[in-house]
Parts: C-alpha cells; sequence; structure tokens
C-alpha cells in the first residue's frame, strides 16, 4: 500500500486532492495533499524558500494530510540545485513534523506511526 492509498484508508474519501507534482503549490486548498517534495521543486526554481512559503499557509495546511517522497536518502547529488532541492525538502519535512499532530511514515507498504 502506497502512501496515497494509506491516507485514503485511514482519512477516508477526500473531495478535492492536490497533487504538487503538477499542481500549482500556490493555491492549496484540498484535504489531501501529495508530492510536498514537487512543490518543493517548484517554489525553488522560482525562488522561494519551501519552509517559510508552507509556513505562511500552515493554518491551512493543519486540516490536510500531506504525503512526499523520500528523497533525503542515499547519495548526494552531484548538482548543486538537487542538493538544495533534497536539503529543503528535508527541512520543509522536519517543519511540517513539528507542526503536525499526526506523522505516519510508508515504508514498503507498511506504516509507522512517528508522533501522535
Amino acid at each position: 500500500m502506497g502512501k496515497r492509498d494509506y491516507a485514503m484508508k485511514l482519512y477516508g474519501g477526500f473531495a478535492n486532492i492536490h497533487n504538487l507534482s503538477r499542481d500549482d503549490p500556490s493555491n492549496i486548498s484540498a484535504g489531501l495533499i501529495t508530492d510536498i517534495h514537487e512543490g518543493a521543486r517548484t517554489l525553488l526554481m522560482r525562488g522561494v524558500k519551501p519552509s517559510e512559503f508552507f509556513a505562511g499557509k500552515i493554518d491551512i495546511l493543519r486540516h490536510c494530510v500531506i504525503t512526499c517522497d523520500e528523497i533525503c536518502g542515499g547519495i548526494v547529488p552531484a548538482d548543486e540545485f538537487s542538493r538544495k532541492w533534497r536539503n529543503e525538502t528535508g527541512k520543509l519535512c522536519q517543519y511540517l513534523a513539528s507542526e503536525a499532530d499526526i506523522v505516519d511514515r510508508v515504508f514498503a507498504g507498511l506504516a509507522l506511526r512517528l508522533k501522535g
């Protein structure tokens, strides 16, 4: 079971899903926000710090389920932008986890509750 399927199973159907791999991060208003790492990439390409951007939307995000792919492990990327994207996404996830009531990690189809 993937992250999205896990969220659907745990929290039920969502009236609106915001997929940041294709949707603009500026218009977040959905109950389920997927691929926040891609939203971080989009913001960085615009010269915006993802943590600061999403901190400004924390009141909306408190009522959302957010998914992110694990991009912070493994070999350090060779190019500067990919390293920055990886680091900023890690900072963003740390910030969001600190603000969240519940944090679950889904890896290899298994869920582990980290907080809440």
